[in-house]
């Protein structure tokens, strides 16, 4: 997988209307949906009265769907800090996965997840991979506990 002109190649894309402005993307936040099933999350983050959205959405079967080109702010973070910066919207890459907040994450997911983070961070200079819970503490607990963070932190470029 393959990143060009701020869109991976080879996926789906349907575009988001909830975003705004360019960034310069310096984190990856993952998220889970709460979604029972991947169309009604993807309509979700489609439609302009949800007022949410993401970069990315990654369906238990492991399909890849792009919502927004990564220079471009998504709505994702919400009220939210880390590493003295507020607003993550502004700094960071949204994945969601499609997840009710029990369940446990499918390999084919994780797969397909650990893929695009490689390709976000081969092409921008990404520093951590957090969950929302990291940025939004008492107030989002997702990834949730079930999330497999060992197969993410070591994406990380080495200083």
């Amino acid at each position: 997988m393959n990143i060009k002109e701020h869109q991976l190649t080879g996926v789906s894309y349907r575009d988001t209307p909830n975003k705004n402005g360019n960034i310069r993307p310096i984190y990856i936040i993952m998220h889970y949906d709460g979604a029972s099933n991947a169309t009604s999350a993807l309509y979700w983050m489609s439609d302009p009265k949800s007022k949410v959205s993401a970069h990315v959405h990654i369906s238990r079967e492991g399909v890849v769907t792009q919502l927004a080109p990564f220079n471009v702010e998504c709505w994702h973070a919400g009220r939210s800090s880390w590493a003295g910066l507020t607003d993550l919207n502004r700094y960071s890459i949204g994945i969601e996965l499609q997840n009710n907040g029990s369940e446990l994450y499918t390999e084919k997911q994780i797969n397909a997840a650990v893929e695009v983070c490689q390709a976000i961070i081969a092409y921008y200079p990404i520093r951590e991979i957090l969950g929302h819970s990291d940025i939004a503490p008492g107030r989002k607990e997702d990834p949730g506990i079930q999330f497999p963070w060992m197969k993410f932190k070591p994406l990380l470029k080495k200083e």
